[in-house]
């Protein structure tokens, strides 16, 4: 395989995954849950997204960080109350399936 060749076979390679992480942000999944999703391990979508970053390809999105979470009371109403270190807070009542939990959680992190 030549230069040309090569060059040109890495740019569909990166163009592949800047599509993939932009549905991965349209569908506001984080990048674990997309690639089980579609099938792939979150490492490749992952050091994909860092190249592509690093490129100046692909933008940087604010990072969601882990917290400790503590709870201040048993919850026997099902309703619930979630603050983040941001200042904002989500309350709902009754269950939440993970994948809506996910989204909502998601999104309210990364405002500011």
């Amino acid at each position: 395989m030549n230069e040309t060749e090569r060059t040109a076979e890495l740019a569909e390679r990166q163009g592949y995954w800047l599509e993939q992480i932009k549905a991965c942000e349209s569908a506001g999944k984080s990048l674990s849950s997309y690639a089980e999703e579609q099938g792939f391990h979150v490492g490749a979508i992952d050091a994909a997204k860092k190249t592509l970053i690093r490129k100046g390809v692909a933008a940087q999105t604010s990072g969601v960080g882990c917290y400790r979470a503590q709870t201040a009371a048993v919850n026997t109403n099902n309703k619930w109350c979630i603050q983040f270190p941001n200042g904002m807070s989500v309350e709902f009542l009754g269950p939440a399936d993970s994948g809506s939990l996910s989204t909502v959680l998601t999104t309210v992190a990364r405002l500011e």
